[in-house]
């Protein structure tokens, strides 16, 4: 089952509270019309029906094993064939035992849970009651007694009654499963908002203990360069020394926008222009003067509630990664501006190396990084502005055939 549809079924029963087994039994009694008679009935349908169980059986098996998938499960469990055929001998009997309480109900029950347990197909189960319906309305109609269309009825309100409990049971399984899901999701969430609390935290003394001494010192080294003159052997020493403290100084700002990321401030804002703006400065970017830069649709009137200076820096980002991951020639590079319903999308593709797979699973792992220089923050402080934003952050690569990232925001129609 696909992630999204998996989403969409527990968004589905999540407010579902299954009720008590004798409330669910007692209501499903109600809503197929099952009375004391009809127990009645069936009770007396015991005596004349026995002789019949064990060819209704045999018949059960012929009709599975001319079904390629039943018969495989059937060869597989050879073995147990025999005890097979004794047990459903004996759950046909038990349908004119004429005691149809909570006893009943748990025995039914219990059958339930071992079909899940065994991983039985669900639409078996819908099969073999029906098989067994028929053969059992075809033996039922032979037999010369009185009342013989209301106990007809009675057998088909309880075969409805068996097929309701034997659902229930998958759908018990499915509701703990998604709640386990669920439930490992919310762990998931937990640990992150504590990870992320303690990366604060230490962002805060960095920006503290690291930020403003780096600042001195970067003043002091560019007094010592402009002393200096142009053919001066130290003067590149300098300039490296200055180099390297941007580079740290960029890092303890990415792990303070990563670690307490600031609320955005959406007004409208045309987002083909503010496209534009950033590719125009980009093109400036060393890395990326080597490129072709091909762009889609900027020119169409997208209005989106954001912020301009975050998915600025989204956007910046995205195409210094695609620049990146290009050649030094024949790299292409494009940026996509388009409408779908009330999101506007904003779509960074490339022709470069593209990403394996087992690191395009953790790229948005902060501080996960396949560059020589970077912190790993930049796809993830991506990720959380976008998410900030109530947009989608996607990536797509295939190795040798390039990237495509798409960022999904809200736009004004």
């Amino acid at each position: 089952m696909a992630i999204h549809e998996f989403g969409l079924i527990l968004q589905t029963l999540r407010g579902y509270t299954p009720g008590m087994p004798a409330e669910f039994f007692s209501e499903m009694k109600r809503y197929v019309g099952f009375s004391d008679t009809d127990a009645q009935l069936l009770h007396e349908l015991q005596a004349p029906m026995r002789p019949f169980l064990a060819e209704i059986v045999d018949h059960f098996y012929e009709v599975l094993n001319r079904d390629p998938r039943a018969k495989s499960v059937l060869d597989a469990t050879a073995s147990q064939t025999a005890n097979l055929r004794i047990s459903l001998n004996d759950w046909l009997n038990d349908l004119f035992c004429g005691q149809y309480d909570m006893d009943y109900f748990n025995h039914r029950t219990a059958i339930g849970r071992t079909h899940v347990r065994v991983k039985l197909p669900q639409v078996f189960m819908f099969t073999a009651m029906s098989v067994l319906r028929l053969d059992l309305t075809n033996r039922l109609s032979r037999l010369d007694l009185p009342d013989l269309a209301a106990r007809i009825a009675a057998v088909h309100k309880l075969l409805d009654l068996e097929l309701a409990i034997m659902n229930e049971t998958y759908s018990n399984h499915l509701l703990s499963l998604m709640r386990e899901v669920e439930h490992q999701a919310y762990e998931q969430k937990l640990s992150e908002s504590e990870h992320l609390a303690t990366i604060g935290q230490l962002a805060a003394s960095l920006a503290h203990e690291i930020k403003n001494p780096l600042a001195g010192i970067s003043g002091a080294i560019q007094v010592l360069g402009s002393s200096l003159d142009d053919g001066h052997p130290h003067r590149e020493v300098i300039l490296e020394v200055l180099r390297q403290i941007d580079r740290l100084d960029s890092a303890v700002k990415d792990l303070l926008i990563y670690a307490r990321p600031r609320a955005p401030t959406k007004l409208p804002v045309n987002l083909g222009k503010l496209v534009e703006r950033v590719m125009l400065l980009f093109r400036e970017e060393p890395s990326f003067r080597a490129v072709n830069l091909i762009c889609h649709g900027l020119d169409s009137d997208i209005i989106g509630d954001v912020d301009e200076m975050q998915i600025d820096q989204v956007v910046y980002n995205l195409l210094l990664n695609a620049a990146h991951a290009c050649d030094s020639s024949g790299g292409i590079v494009a940026c996509k501006l388009q409408r779908t319903a009330d999101r506007a999308l904003i779509v960074v593709e490339d022709n470069g190396i593209g990403i394996p797979k087992p690191v395009l699973a953790r790229v948005f792992e902060p501080f996960f990084t396949t560059k020589a220089k970077g912190t790993g923050l930049g796809l993830p402080i991506c990720k959380r502005i976008v998410e900030l934003h109530g947009g989608t952050l996607r990536i797509e690569s295939e190795v040798g055939r390039g990237t495509r990232v798409t960022v999904e925001l809200p736009s004004r129609t």
